[in-house]
């Protein structure tokens, strides 16, 4: 959020219950049920800068935490991982994987096959990816663009 511009931040927690994650699943067919941890970034005036979702999701052989980046309008300009519990699936960390990503908003399919290519021998870890990268961005657009 610094390298866009950001000099403070604004931090909330995003609880999505069973009647909201019933009906997010319905529109953009991912489940979002949970707790999300989100960071907002603002310049001096208070002004939006941009976003960062923290998506926790299970991925074949551990856990995953994915930070999922937004600018304002809703596209991803970053991803990263804080954790990474994929041993076969470590393509997944590089930048030649990640940067399908950049560009996309909730208007894209973000689905492995479709506008994304999977890792070889790690389709659980790329489907595991790109549903905390959909989750991340269907949860900036519920509850920070539009909220």
């Amino acid at each position: 959020l610094q390298a866009e511009g950001a000099t403070k931040l604004s931090k909330l927690t995003v609880n999505v219950d069973d009647a909201n994650a019933g009906v997010l699943k319905k529109k953009h067919g991912v489940d979002s049920k949970g707790s999300y941890t989100v960071y907002k970034g603002l310049d001096n005036a208070g002004v939006l800068i941009g976003t960062v979702v923290i998506v926790n999701e299970q991925g074949k052989e551990g856990p995953l935490q994915v930070l999922v980046a937004l600018r304002p309008e809703g596209q991803i300009y970053d991803l990263g991982f804080t954790i990474f519990g994929e041993d076969k699936g470590k393509s997944a960390l590089s930048w030649s994987y990640l940067r399908q990503y950049v560009n996309k908003s909730l208007t894209d399919p973000i689905t492995i096959g479709k506008d994304i290519d999977g890792v070889s021998g790690a389709t659980w870890t790329s489907t595991s990816v790109a549903n905390a990268v959909k989750k991340g961005v269907v949860i900036y657009d519920k509850y920070i663009k539009n909220g």
